[in-house]
């Protein structure tokens, strides 16, 4: 399986691809059941980038890094890496695994069209899109 480094820079496209590579091996191919995505990495990090639109395109550039720290005041204390570099969040990694998960429940080979609109959906919906 692929692992992911924080950092680095990736297209939305990219880390789709990498969640969705090995998928199968580690599921059972069917439709209406309730899959893992593979280790990655990415279910424990956040996703955050520089420009965001109102939608994900599948050449939005991310970042994966660690979570905010939480004060005693709940105030969020984001990574070094994210303050300077003006990063705004997108996804929570969990998030993100959710809904690709949600395409697989739903269909055998979702298309990256179908991953990018779920995404979006669930941005904009807190629930996942109907394939």
């Amino acid at each position: 399986m692929s692992k992911v480094e924080i950092r680095k820079p990736y297209k939305i496209s990219e880390l789709i691809e990498i969640v969705t590579k090995d998928y199968w091996v580690v599921n059972e191919p069917d439709i209406n059941g309730k899959h893992l995505c593979p280790d990655t990495g990415i279910f424990d990090l956040e996703l955050y980038t520089r420009k965001f639109e109102d939608k994900i395109s599948e050449d939005l550039v991310c970042y994966l890094e660690d979570y905010p720290e939480i004060t005693d005041e709940d105030e969020e204390i984001f990574p070094e890496f994210v303050v300077r570099e003006g990063l705004v969040f997108l996804y929570s990694g969990e998030n993100f695994e959710s809904v690709i998960s949600g395409a697989f429940d739903q269909k055998l080979n979702p298309s990256m069209k179908e991953f990018i609109d779920s995404l979006n959906y669930y941005r904009d919906n807190d629930s996942y899109l109907d394939l």
